[in-house]
């Protein structure tokens, strides 16, 4: 009896702890699940982060700018490097010109601004420029008018500023309060110092102008968009609607006419350099040479694949060309690598014409010493150049084209050190005297983190870790990194993530997110693409395998790789996404039936020719903010990699979505801003009218007022809890 009754009472013990078990929540695993609301008004999803970091002139700390999460204080604080104590030097609170960084196109503006003397700080405010003392606390207004002083830049001395103000150069001497004009020939839609919004765009430059070292002179852009064509973005929401005219060249089109000046500060007189007389032209970078008498110019051709550099005396403006790349079958990729040194007789240049991107130090004459770096692999951005130790520090995807890791070599080619070690994605900046680095640092299960390191790669302290308060509630579900193999030879790079509870025997829909274009990568290691991609872990919740793939043309594989899809967008890179989703339904835990495709702007485009050209494989689809036909798109991006309407014309045609329109089987969802000045709402008015001459079905939703990011907490959210709804429903 009394070995039954313990028999007994270990059972009902037992019972009893599994009872308690199924009846307590899993711990640190919520036991509810995503919501778009939850995504968007929750501030357990963002984590605290630092902007707008700044190296101080002493070399010993940084800058950074901040917002107390308390009390919403704007805030600049200082970084001690060797001891990572913190000193808060500027509060909103008692400084009111303190600002928030503002948004201006696809730049985030500065709201402070260091001088080269570290004694004070430049404060953009309400159309006027301050400086703040940071010993006296005081602050001083600079200027007082109407007009705003866009873009300034202390001099070299810090003892003058350089802005633009009414289309033209300003210079203001600090002393006395002074402001003087330096050019006159900007006026309306003939801009000094900045650029048209194709430039701004697809050059990825806001500055248009530039100190000499020595502080006399300034280089400027100057650029005419008025032979441009013009485009309506129409405001519909006032009774009588409004338009605002943009210039907009579309490919084929005339650009803008650009012109490079040198004003010398004591007499405003004005110097062009010589560029070449052809107009049809681009100039997509400049830089000074330490000498401050010679400036280096980039010129590349309308078709962008020949690209030179000269040399320009700017007394004179008389011009030579150093070094001439062009391609044969490709085009050339614009990045901000190349260096001129100290020694007034070398400079750094990055290329792709062995295959892949590699650093290489010429002369000034143009001749090449030597290749620095070298692989299959592409080196990525260039860090900087420590000419006194004669170290070269970079990124590249050397370990894996998922990755980004920080690594340095010898100017001579030896030496190649990998210097970060973690798993993921590494962006770095370098300390003036390049003795510390910062790392911001992610991978998929890693929320993003800066780290202080020394020349070494030592990790020396983390300075900010971007804590995210939801990761302790929610369990999400690791993207798992794969190859697939197409065509029985072709291997690309994709991931999946499974939802938690995954079963190998039952059937399950796939979402796929889609980009594509020319050099992007979506399968990348780090945090958009893993746990931070709330939207995606809610449809994986929801039941969703999710998947994406990088098809032919995409980066981090080599040039070769990325130019299959020259002058046939809607090619190769199309065909491999529909490939891809054939793989997928032949998957056992995959329904064939239920595969269904999503992406934005260039992702819209591949979106809406998957679901027309492989109407057998998708179901179900939703555009964001489409290019529908490339005709419509701008004339930098589109022509670099379609070459123009007029040599091209059966490439555009191909890879237009109106060739395929009678193809739709599936369900279709288009959203888009009326106010999109990036893809114009005519893209898909466009496919709109060759939908209803087909009688195809088809649903769209507009956002009035709203640009190609649809931004605003409101607007996102509306946005997607219509994606999420349209997808239960339809895949």
């Amino acid at each position: 009896m009394n070995l039954q009754k313990r028999l007994f009472n270990s059972l009902w013990k037992s019972i009893l702890l599994m009872l308690i078990l199924i009846c307590l929540p899993s711990f640190g695993v919520s036991q509810e699940k995503l919501t778009v609301k939850k995504i968007y008004n929750s501030p357990d999803f963002h984590g605290k982060s630092i902007s707008q970091i700044q190296w101080t002139p002493d070399k010993k700390a940084f800058t950074y700018f901040a917002t107390n999460a308390k009390t919403g204080d704007l805030q600049v604080w200082r970084y001690e490097l060797k001891s990572g104590k913190r000193k808060l030097l500027i509060s909103s609170k008692k400084v009111p010109q303190l600002q928030s960084p503002a948004r201006q196109k696809r730049f985030t503006l500065p709201s402070y601004y260091l001088s080269p003397n570290g004694k004070d700080v430049l404060l953009p405010s309400a159309n006027d420029l301050y400086l703040y003392n940071l010993k006296s606390k005081n602050v001083l207004q600079l200027t007082n008018d109407a007009d705003q002083e866009r873009d300034p830049r202390f001099s070299p001395d810090g003892k003058s500023i350089a802005f633009l103000k009414n289309h033209n150069l300003w210079l203001l001497k600090i002393a006395d309060g002074n402001a003087k004009q330096l050019t006159i020939s900007g006026q309306e839609h003939v801009m000094i110092g900045r650029f048209d919004w194709v430039y701004e765009e697809e050059f990825g430059i806001r500055t248009g102008f530039f100190w000499s070292p020595d502080g006399k002179k300034i280089a400027f852009f100057r650029i005419d968009e008025r032979p441009e064509p013009k485009f309506p973005v129409v405001d519909f929401i006032p009774t009588h609607n409004t338009v605002e005219w943009e210039y907009y060249p579309l490919a084929g089109d005339k650009n803008g006419i650009v012109k490079i000046g040198v004003v010398t500060i004591k007499t405003q007189n004005v110097t062009w350099m010589d560029i070449g007389k052809k107009i049809d032209i681009y100039i997509p970078r400049i830089k000074w040479l330490q000498n401050s008498r010679t400036l280096a110019i980039q010129r590349l051709n309308r078709l962008q694949n020949k690209i030179e550099v000269l040399l320009a005396d700017i007394k004179t403006g008389r011009s030579h060309v150093i070094l001439t790349e062009t391609r044969k079958n490709g085009w050339i990729n614009i990045n901000r690598d190349w260096t001129f040194f100290k020694d007034g007789k070398h400079f750094l240049w990055s290329s792709n014409s062995t295959g892949f991107k590699h650093f290489y130090l010429y002369d000034l004459n143009g001749r090449k010493i030597r290749q620095i770096t070298t692989g299959r692999w592409d080196a990525g951005g260039l860090i900087g150049v420590d000419q006194k130790k004669k170290w070269l520090y970079f990124t590249a995807d050397k370990k894996s084209p998922l990755e980004r890791h920080f690594y340095k070599i010898k100017l001579s080619g030896k030496g190649l050190t990998r210097l970060t070690i973690q798993t993921g994605t590494h962006s770095l900046t370098a300390s003036r005297n390049f003795n510390y680095f910062l790392d911001t640092f992610s991978n998929v299960t890693t929320p993003p983190q800066i780290i202080l390191l020394d020349a070494s790669g030592r990790r020396v302290r983390m300075v900010n870790n971007e804590k995210i308060p939801a990761l302790k509630k929610y369990k999400f579900a690791t993207p798992e990194f794969i190859k697939i193999t197409l065509y029985d030879t072709l291997q690309l790079n994709a991931y999946m993530i499974k939802p938690l509870d995954f079963d190998p025997a039952k059937k399950y829909p796939v979402l796929i997110y889609t980009y594509g274009g020319p050099g992007s990568q979506t399968v990348t290691n780090r945090w958009g693409n893993g746990w931070g991609n709330l939207w995606h872990q809610l449809m994986v919740q929801r039941g969703y395998i999710l998947f994406s793939v990088d098809n032919r043309g995409t980066g981090a594989r080599g040039a070769a790789f990325q130019f299959l899809v020259y002058k046939n967008i809607g090619g190769y890179s199309v065909d491999d996404q529909i490939a891809a989703a054939r793989y997928l339904s032949r998957l056992p835990y995959v329904n064939p039936r239920r595969i269904g495709i999503w992406g934005w702007s260039g992702g819209g485009y591949m979106t809406l020719m998957c679901l027309l050209k492989g109407a057998d494989v998708f179901s179900t689809g939703v555009a964001v903010a489409p290019v529908t036909d490339f005709r419509n798109y701008d004339t930098i991006w589109t022509e670099r990699y379609m070459q123009t309407p007029q040599l091209n014309p059966k490439g555009y045609e191909v890879s237009s979505t109106l060739k395929y329109a009678q193809n739709l089987k599936g369900k279709l969802l288009i959203l888009h801003g009326l106010s999109d000045n990036n893809v114009h709402f005519a893209n898909t008015v466009q496919l709109i009218q060759k939908f209803q001459k087909l009688n195809k079905p088809f649903d769209v939703m507009v956002f009035p007022r709203k640009k190609h990011s649809i931004r605003g907490k409101d607007a996102r959210m509306f946005l997607f809890e219509k994606m999420t709804a349209y997808f239960l429903k339809n895949l």
